[in-house]
């Protein structure tokens, strides 16, 4: 009875401990040392044309190596390089998959991420985990799909897209802050609520603003929990796109419950769900008598995992 009373009452003090007491939360890595993360996206994307209803699916996984080779006041120097991945994408017209442990000659796109596979590029994160500098993956897909003599021109240029839409130094920047760039700049306790303000790339460029809250405070780990706005400042702005003038009239939401390391504030887990609602307009042209207006969500659910 008294061991059960002494820790019952210690697990009392900590969790009173732990709700009083401020923390800096932030990064603190070392160099030298080497982190992980394991991505999934799944995404969804609903349009309606000419009264159809069509479906496209998108699943993208990667697994990331960073070493830390500097630090440098508050920002960590590293060399990055997807270690796998992998993209699969289903539409109307059919299901095509590429994947970096594939080299078969058969299969070209996939024989470019394999290439692409290991190939070490720069980045510079602060210790709020924003992404300030991040340096030669479009390099690095230029070469390889350029280098590629087993690809027509056709499939250079549409694949060299799609590996620039995921993985060129842009989409690369927007989609590992939203589970990295989390951290306030002042101390915050349980309970205590911080904001920040970024952009998200994309076909047209998103503001998103969001609202963080510790949730829980552990010996190990820190819960944090995001609710997020998404917002399209452009919305009114006609944009050329394969020789019609389109412009998205949509916004979003997007919530996220985040663990990371106590000790180095790494990420632990981090898992996302996003929805963007709206309409994509297209400009009365020749080529679209008329105009069109079609309605269009997208939804995505995004785990980001320290697998080491």
């Amino acid at each position: 009875m008294k061991k059960f009373f002494f820790l019952f009452t210690f697990s009392v003090c900590f969790a009173v401990t732990c709700s009083a007491q401020y923390y800096q939360l932030g990064l603190r890595l070392t160099k030298g040392n080497t982190y992980y993360y394991l991505t999934t996206a799944s995404v969804s994307v609903t349009q309606i044309i000419n009264d159809k209803r069509i479906v496209s699916n998108t699943n993208v996984a990667g697994r990331i190596a960073f070493t830390v080779t500097g630090i440098r006041d508050s920002l960590y120097d590293m060399s990055v390089k997807y270690e796998s991945l992998l993209l699969k994408m289903e539409m109307q017209g059919g299901t095509v998959s590429y994947s970096s442990e594939r080299t078969n000659l058969a299969d070209p796109a996939s024989a470019v991420f394999a290439a692409f596979k290991n190939q070490p590029f720069n980045v510079t994160m602060s210790r709020s985990g924003n992404l300030t500098g991040v340096k030669g993956t479009s390099a690095i897909i230029e070469n390889i799909i350029n280098a590629n003599s087993n690809l027509t021109d056709e499939q250079k240029a549409r694949i060299g897209s799609i590996m620039m839409q995921t993985f060129g130094e842009s989409a690369f920047k927007s989609n590992f802050e939203m589970g990295t760039a989390i951290f306030p700049s002042v101390t915050v306790k349980k309970g205590v609520v911080w904001s920040s303000d970024s952009q998200l790339a994309g076909a047209s460029t998103a503001l998103v603003h969001t609202v963080y809250d510790l949730r829980d405070i552990t010996e190990t780990f820190y819960q944090i929990h995001a609710a997020s706005t998404i917002a399209y400042p452009d919305r009114d702005t006609y944009k050329p796109v394969n020789g019609m003038q389109v412009r998205n009239n949509q916004d979003g939401f997007m919530t996220a419950d985040i663990v990371v390391d106590k000790l180095t504030g790494w990420l632990k887990q981090s898992t996302i769900s996003q929805t963007i609602k709206g309409n994509t307009e297209i400009k009365d042209s020749p080529k679209v008598p008329g105009g069109k207006i079609i309605p269009m969500e997208m939804h995505a659910d995004i785990t980001i995992t320290d697998i080491h």
